[in-house]
């Protein structure tokens, strides 16, 4: 239910954003197409017109990333979604104001997306060490390697 509203929410954004997006037309049809829920149309204009992206202005390289990586997670591509939505916020993170203010939220939104549709990491192996004082054995406990044979207790004294 959340991971639908936030899906929707990103929508009717993207909606928004694509109206007033002042990038290039290639950047503008994959973002109007996105806004439509035409999720695989907008792939395919954001991979055709990728090549243009070396000589684009920086501003131009952001919104496509953001977009395309919002396509990503609608789609369901989340490795790829991470990749192209890293590409925006590393862009915006070095030159802060790169995206407009409501495509910087848009790029939020689509992060959120991303992260309501991954899995949760699952909890690390018991094996694992833990740098943790309060989880290090007391000093007085016999700790046995981990490729030790395991001893069973004698049942009859000796």
């Amino acid at each position: 239910m959340v991971r639908r509203a936030i899906l929707i929410a990103s929508l009717v954004l993207g909606a928004a954003l694509s109206t007033a997006c002042g990038a290039g037309h290639y950047v503008q049809r994959g973002a109007d197409l996105y806004g439509e829920g035409r999720y695989v149309e907008a792939a395919e204009v954001f991979e055709r017109s990728e090549p243009r992206l070396a000589r684009a202005p920086l501003q131009e390289r952001a919104a496509y990333a953001a977009y395309r990586g919002a396509n990503f997670v609608a789609l369901g591509d989340l490795r790829h979604a991470d990749l192209w939505l890293s590409v925006a916020s590393n862009i915006e993170r070095k030159k802060p104001g790169t995206l407009r203010p409501e495509e910087r939220a848009f790029l939020d939104g689509a992060w959120r997306a991303l992260s309501n549709r991954t899995p949760p990491t699952p909890p690390a192996p018991a094996t694992t060490v833990i740098a943790s004082s309060s989880q290090a054995p007391s000093p007085n406990v016999e700790v046995a390697p981990a490729n030790a044979p395991i001893r069973e207790p004698a049942l009859v004294p000796q």
